[in-house]
């Protein structure tokens, strides 16, 4: 199982793993119905204590996937929300799946290329470098350009979700420095 990253800048640990299960259940991985391992030999297999399990698969019975059933188990239900803070993060290991966490290399507010396609109105753009992991296995160096006119990105704010990250900062100006 996935070792859930535990940097200033990862998302909480119940989220981590809130985030493998919606991966798997979008996936196909678990299918309806089918009976979640008991939550001691789980949190056990996850590295993590039963109560960080507990906050995540609360999280994922609010969200309809999962059913808990007093004495009889945790049911996999389809048809509730796949929303994921990883929904446009389509790559997976060989073997299917995967936790994945970025590292940042750098964010640097530049000119935008020639080469790069068009996109925004500015002619400057914040440039986005990470290294993405799934597990602990390197799959991709990545570089995201948002347009100038968003603001620019201040790199400690950033975490391994920047779907998260701009859905969070949208309008708040909290994460984002607006220049001008």
């Amino acid at each position: 199982m996935p070792t859930a990253s535990q940097t200033s800048t990862a998302l909480p640990l119940y989220v981590q793993i809130s985030e493998l299960l919606i991966r798997d259940i979008a996936a196909g991985r678990l299918i309806d119905g089918e009976r979640l391992p008991p939550e001691r030999d789980m949190a056990e297999e996850l590295g993590i204590s039963i109560g960080t399990l507990r906050k995540a698969l609360a999280d994922l019975t609010q969200k309809g996937l999962l059913e808990r059933i007093q004495g009889s188990g945790n049911y996999i239900r389809q048809g509730g929300t796949h929303e994921s803070v990883y929904a446009m993060f389509r790559l997976e290991l060989l073997t299917g799946g995967g936790l994945p966490r970025a590292d940042i290399l750098d964010v640097q507010r530049l000119d935008k290329p020639d080469d790069l396609p068009l996109f925004g109105t500015s002619a400057e753009g914040t440039r986005i470098r990470r290294l993405r992991f799934l597990n602990d296995v390197m799959i991709a160096v990545e570089e995201i350009w948002l347009d100038g006119d968003a603001g620019f990105v201040r790199r400690e704010l950033l975490s391994d979700s920047l779907y998260r990250f701009t859905r969070n900062t949208s309008g708040s100006g909290s994460c984002v420095q607006k220049t001008g």
